[in-house]
């Protein structure tokens, strides 16, 4: 079971990098009830090749892919 540090240090390590990658828009910590943290990353497509290429885990731990659409800066 993944705890809420090691995902947090999970996200500092990966996360310029997924954003570099096609189709991220954000990256997150999601908290199951049961209080296991997963990597949760917004991606703005709905394309399957795009999610294909996108890694099914980092450092042994699953990712949780949620298509949000584009994510803007509010002003």
């Amino acid at each position: 079971m993944a705890t809420l540090d090691d995902i947090k240090s999970l996200k500092r390590k990966y996360s310029a990098e997924l954003l570099q990658l096609p189709g991220v828009a954000g990256i997150d910590i999601d908290i199951h009830p049961s209080g296991e943290a997963t990597l949760a990353v917004h991606i703005d497509t709905k394309d399957p090749e795009v999610r294909q290429a996108l890694p099914k885990e980092l450092d042994g731990y699953p990712v949780k892919y949620i298509y949000t659409g584009p994510i803007r800066k509010s002003s």
